[in-house]
């Protein structure tokens, strides 16, 4: 059996231990801002969704009008 200490120094492996260490830490913080982001936009298109229901409920609202207008020019046509 080989023994790692004979290839590698502790101090060395200490080090790659650190860098990885910063490394999954970086990209912990970065995963968490991603998400803080997300749910912020994610809110916002929530609320605009909520809006645009209603604006698409007073389409709908003038759409009908409008074609009840129409069929009453119609019948008066005739």
């Amino acid at each position: 059996m080989v023994n790692n200490e004979a290839w590698f120094r502790s101090e060395v492996l200490d080090t790659a231990r650190n860098i990885a260490r910063i490394k999954v830490g970086y990209i912990m913080i970065a995963l968490t801002v991603l998400g803080c982001v997300t749910m912020i936009t994610g809110k916002e298109a929530a609320m605009k969704d909520q809006m645009l229901l209603s604006d698409a409920e007073k389409k709908a609202k003038w759409r009908a009008e409008v074609e009840k207008g129409q069929e009453a020019a119609v019948r008066k046509s005739q």
